[in-house]
């Protein structure tokens, strides 16, 4: 068991009203009694007292360490409490105790119990640790401090900057070898239609390894210094311009400004629901009718979560979702790591459900030319299927942190409904439903109108945000302003000019038919008749999957878009499927690490703020990998399955 896993702000006392270690050790356990840990507050109070007669855990510098072995109990914890005023507790200097921690462990696990008692006594040892303890007033801050480790060095805190510099040469120097001997096939009559073949000339290799390398630099920067991600977006694309590589005009065309404003006009609509309360009181009403059931309580959380990130976005319903979870895990006493990183998992791989619940959907959306209906008869089942499974999963990995029933006796609802405006609420419910069904059924507007493709699905939002601000009249500028993340904006329209510029230069039409060259060299007919295009639909799912995993999504879609157009161009048969793939790899990866998703590190910054605590790097691998290994293995499965199906 992790030592992060035995603190809970739940067990923490701030200044309890106590004189003496006795009514300390009541209180303690009070506590323990109400989260189901112990039933006989009197013995293990008796305990308590009967270990402090043997010696004083009084270290001294007004600290206190009891610790209890006991034989009924099914994981350690720690019990942290801040006296202001200090109480007598015989210690080593004669100085009353101001912070006394309680380290409880099974009698079974002595090894554990040691190795807790020492991680404690390293922690308190660090400079500055015991001031910030006793003068917080923040639950979540006193664990924070006691699962606390070093600083880095001046050297560590910078490498990476080094790190960055030394990877953007190599990828400039790999890039210089690599790309002058990958061609285009001179004999190919769709490249030669296409006119591919310019791109074997000098000139354009020149401006394929300037334009790989600068792409290649962004995402790399995205990933050590996501802070500054439109910093180095914008000096990248600025170097595009200035090398002549690609001009003005070309680069505002590449902006994609359909897809830019389609975000941002979903950002001001889901901005104004948001301020009112309205998702956080539809998912609470839900999770308050499940009733006091952990597992249950899980399963619905899980679908909630999904559901949002399917119809809102990720982040939206992250928030919402992961808020609520560690709100009940510490009203039942349960660990709430569970329910963060399930809800991560849930809300990431449901974002796959329509064309609006992640940017890259409606990216593939307007590159493919796909509709509504077109997302929900290939994305939605699959994306229901997988969070199920996942929800599955977690609930056997996790079945000793999730039980069926808890001892916590659970008194009103699961979770505070917010206070809302019912009118307000019976608004947003009226202008939500009919932002999804106008969307569900904008191609058949398009038709009725005469309008050109998708005209509608960006005309819709544009018209309800438009609504909205009227309907919001002063406080309207301010949902342009605070609701519009314009910092994200900015760093889609420079990267979708530089995605772009990989097409217009030729490195994507090099790279398509390098992956068809790949394909088409295993033996026909080892998989069917569609042998070429189930390895092309695996290898692009899988090196998506893996890229977006370290890496945001978005730049890894938007290099690949040009790709599947090429092989289309090329004559792939039922190549569609795989903008499936696409979609789906971009999603599921980001589960692999925690650095994957805009959604897993809202999560991690609400568990951080909520509980004091992080989840490591190799923690979150450790559930993310199967999870996402067995997600892309069942949506690869049932995309085969249709292949036949797509155009």
């Amino acid at each position: 068991m992790r030592f992060e896993d035995t603190l809970s702000r739940s067990f923490v006392l701030l200044d309890p009203e106590v004189r003496t270690a006795r009514e300390l050790f009541q209180a303690f356990a009070a506590l323990l009694r109400e989260k189901g840990v112990i039933e006989d507050e009197a013995g293990f109070v008796a305990e308590l007292e009967a270990g402090e007669a043997k010696g004083s855990t009084g270290i001294g510098q007004g600290i206190a360490l009891p610790h209890l072995m006991m034989d009924k109990l099914k994981k350690s914890h720690i019990l942290i409490a801040r006296v202001r005023d200090g109480i007598p507790f015989n210690s080593l200097d004669g100085r009353p105790a101001k912070l006394i921690i309680l380290l409880l462990s099974t009698k079974k696990n002595r090894a554990e119990h040691l190795k807790n008692l020492a991680r404690l006594s390293r922690v308190l040892q660090r400079e500055h640790v015991i001031d910030n303890l006793l003068e917080t007033s923040d639950l979540a801050s006193v664990v924070a401090a006691i699962c606390s480790k070093h600083k880095p060095t001046y050297l560590r805190k910078y490498s990476r900057i080094f790190y960055y510099l030394g990877s953007v040469a190599a990828v400039f120097l790999l890039l210089a070898m690599i790309i002058p001997r990958i061609s285009v096939p001179e004999g190919d009559v769709a490249a030669l239609e296409a006119d591919y073949l310019k791109y074997n000339e000098p000139e354009w290799v020149q401006k394929q390894v300037l334009a790989g390398g600068i792409f290649l630099a962004t995402v790399i920067g995205t990933l050590l210094f996501w802070k500054h991600r439109v910093a180095i977006a914008a000096f990248g694309l600025g170097v595009l311009l200035l090398s002549g590589t690609m001009d003005l005009e070309m680069a505002i065309h590449f902006m994609n400004i359909p897809t830019i404003l389609f975000l941002i006009s979903m950002m001001v609509v889901i901005s104004y629901m948001e301020s009112q309360g309205f998702f956080e009181y539809i998912v609470a009403w839900i999770v308050n009718k499940t009733g006091p059931h952990p597992r249950r309580i899980f399963l619905t959380l899980m679908l909630s979560a999904g559901i949002l990130g399917g119809l809102v976005n990720e982040v939206t319903a992250i928030f919402i979702a992961v808020t609520i979870g560690i709100s009940i895990a510490n009203k039942l006493n349960l660990n709430p790591f569970p329910f963060v990183i399930g809800l991560v998992f849930a809300t990431n791989t449901a974002s796959a459900l329509t064309m609006i619940g992640n940017p890259i959907g409606i990216y593939i959306a307007f590159a493919g030319g796909f509709t509504f209906v077109d997302f929900l008869r290939w994305a939605t089942p699959i994306a229901l299927v997988i969070v199920l499974l996942i929800t599955g999963v977690l609930l056997l990995l996790f079945r000793k942190q999730i039980p069926s029933r808890t001892k916590v006796k659970a008194e009103g609802p699961m979770t505070e409904e917010p206070e809302v405006d019912q009118g307000r609420m019976r608004v947003c419910g009226i202008l939500f439903v009919l932002l999804v069904c106008l969307i569900g059924f904008s191609h058949e507007i398009d038709g009725a109108l005469g309008l050109f493709p998708n005209t509608s699905i960006v005309a819709i939002p544009i018209t309800i945000a438009g609504a909205v601000i009227f309907m919001e009249r002063d406080k309207g500028q301010m949902l342009i302003k605070e609701g519009v993340d314009w910092w994200t904006i900015l760093f889609f329209m420079f990267l979708f000019a530089k995605a772009a510029c990989l097409e217009y230069t030729g490195v994507t039409p090099k790279i398509a038919y390098q992956v068809l060259s790949i394909s088409s060299e295993v033996k026909e007919g080892l998989l069917g008749p569609f042998t070429v295009t189930i390895l092309s639909l695996t290898m692009i799912t899988v090196f998506t999957a893996l890229a977006s995993g370290f890496a945001d999504n978005l730049p890894i879609i938007a290099a690949l878009v040009p790709v599947i157009k090429t092989m289309q161009v090329a004559g792939l048969p039922h190549s569609s499927i795989l903008w499936w793939g696409l979609l789906f790899g971009g999603c599921l990866g980001g589960n692999l690490t925690l650095i994957g998703s805009s959604a897993n590190m809202v999560a991690l910054s609400i568990y951080e703020k909520l509980e004091g605590k992080v989840i490591g790097f190799v923690t979150w691998i450790r559930y993310g990998f199967p999870v996402v290994v067995i997600s892309l293995l069942v949506a690869l499965l049932l995309l085969v399955l249709q292949i036949g199906a797509a155009p």
